[in-house]
């Protein structure tokens, strides 16, 4: 029985923990077993909610070449036969490592612009794959010159049974957002190059005006923490919610009515499917990655971004346009079941694991839900 090993660094975040969380409950046992390792302590903090043991490999001043020899060992004496990094250099210190088959999973197109050379170099004709969850991920990689033959899309699983749990669960009453109120949900994480302030101020300008307008601002974060606090002396009094750790990002997004994404740069779009199955409204800025998923008016509402003009006033708009809201988010809610599907995304990297171990192309029998779903 092959083992997969699964291999963390410091890009660990939500995406992540769901994406393994959902591997290690629904991938066959009858036909992988699977193994847990991290490269550093702040990798752990993400994923501390699982409920699987994590072997943490200290790497000292950062140097990935320090830390492969610890994590040889470990592959060694687990018996590990394919290593499945979550990160760029999670990627390096496997390839360093062990001539094992690799697989890297991306999820922020950003990101692997960021990567796409050490990605490069990592490449290899067999035994090699890269999962990205959305094509603009691929495209990135491929106009990096990562071969195309070594890149698949696979879109993100959703369970929706979990997200109905969750938007008939009691958080958003302890959250203390009542059924009258219009919650507003920024994205995780919170930083300040990606609009998370000017999406706040919306949702404080909307909120002077209606006063029935939560706006939940995820995670911490210096931005985070600056929003708070402006939140705190601003003359209006933004009601915000600042949830820190008591809930995970995933379980936030059912609770929301809008999920707001204000940067047109290039971002993960695992966010805005789980919001498309949640029936919550997307409101986004139209760059590259959103429009892969979002058509304006018909499964959410984009606006665009100018460097010469603010776009707090269009965003109050779109965020009390409830019946343009109601009409995109059944169209989402649809195409949501179509495309997110947690079966086939657990399906498709049982294929990429049983491809790089045969050796052939890690996208041989995997074929991008949306396109089919289109």
């Amino acid at each position: 029985m092959p083992r997969i090993c699964h291999l963390f660094d410091a890009a660990t975040g939500w995406e992540q923990r769901v994406a393994v969380s959902q591997l290690l409950d629904r991938l066959p046992r009858d036909r992988f077993s699977q193994t847990l390792a991290a490269l550093d302590p702040a990798a752990v903090m993400p994923l501390r909610s699982l409920a699987t043991p994590i072997r943490v490999l200290p790497r000292f001043a950062k140097l990935n070449a320090l830390v492969a020899p610890l994590f040889a060992r470990f592959v060694e004496t687990n018996r590990c036969d394919v290593i499945h990094a979550w990160g760029p250099d999670a990627a390096a210190v496997a390839a360093m490592a062990s001539r094992r088959p690799l697989v890297v999973e991306m999820f922020d197109p950003a990101f692997a612009s960021r990567s796409v050379k050490l990605l490069r170099t990592l490449a290899r004709p067999r035994e090699f794959g890269i999962i990205c969850s959305a094509e603009l991920v691929r495209r990135r990689l491929i106009e990096g010159g990562v071969p195309p033959e070594s890149c698949v899309t696979v879109r993100p699983g959703i369970d929706f049974a979990f997200v109905n749990r969750l938007r008939r669960g009691p958080l958003r009453e302890r959250l203390g957002i009542s059924p009258d109120d219009f919650a507003i949900l920024l994205p995780d994480p919170v930083t300040r190059d990606a609009g998370h302030f000017e999406a706040f101020w919306a949702g404080a300008l909307m909120n002077h005006l209606a006063g029935n307008v939560k706006i939940i601002v995820p995670g911490r974060s210096p931005e985070q923490q600056r929003i708070a606090r402006f939140a705190a002396t601003a003359p209006s009094r933004p009601r915000i919610i600042t949830p820190g750790d008591a809930a995970p990002f995933e379980q936030l997004i059912p609770t929301a009515d809008a999920l707001v994404v204000s940067s047109d740069a290039d971002v993960s779009t695992t966010a805005i499917a789980w919001a498309m199955a949640s029936n919550v409204a997307v409101i986004a800025a139209a760059g590259y990655a959103v429009a892969e998923l979002i058509a304006n008016k018909v499964n959410g509402l984009l606006f665009k971004r100018t460097r010469e003009k603010s776009s707090t006033v269009t965003l109050v708009k779109l965020l009390e346009d409830h019946t343009a809201q109601a009409k995109v988010k059944e169209t989402a809610h649809g195409q949501a079941y179509e495309v997110f599907s947690l079966r086939r995304c657990i399906e498709q990297h049982t294929r990429v694991y049983e491809n790089v171990l045969a050796g052939v192309s890690p996208g041989e029998g995997v074929t991008d839900s949306a396109q089919v779903a289109s």
